[in-house]
């Protein structure tokens, strides 16, 4: 027996904006006649409730039910939300910005003996390894954005 809709509910349809779609199953270890159904219920409204507590706009919510196992019944949960509204591309360069900071104040720290045969040995060694900090981060973002656009 496959998964059949149980419920279905489509809210804020107005909204525009970038939106998330999240799937998950679980699994509920009682037969229906003992509350499945309610205990399923339960922990999806708790979730929802979650999601607004997190400033995210429940947009579409559909529930699945599998009830093939003897003793047990599966459900799939679909919920498509807006967006979270941290920016992280801001997050992730604030990191990288403060990491590239520590990384040449202790490189500098540690080339310290050169300044004195080369007085602008630790501002080219400062300079360049904040562009190899900024160049890995580059690349790391382009990644990540690259990895976003496929999965959707």
């Amino acid at each position: 027996m496959a998964y059949q809709l149980i419920r279905e509910e489509k809210m804020n349809q107005d909204f525009r904006g970038h939106a998330e779609r999240c799937v998950y199953t679980f699994t509920v270890n009682l037969p229906d006649q003992l509350g499945a159904s309610w205990r399923a219920e339960d922990l999806v409204n708790a979730h929802i409730t979650e999601l607004q507590a997190q400033g995210s706009l429940l947009l579409e919510l559909r529930l699945y039910e599998n009830k093939s196992g003897t003793f047990t019944t599966d459900y799939m949960v679909e919920l498509i939300a807006s967006a979270s509204p941290l920016w992280w591309n801001a997050i992730i360069l604030g990191v990288l910005a403060v990491l590239a900071i520590i990384f040449v104040f202790f490189t500098v720290k540690q080339v310290d003996d050169i300044v004195q045969y080369s007085p602008g040995a630790a501002t080219a060694i400062g300079i360049g390894t904040t562009a190899v900090a900024i160049l890995i981060g580059i690349v790391l973002l382009g990644a990540g954005r690259s990895s976003q656009g496929e999965s959707k």
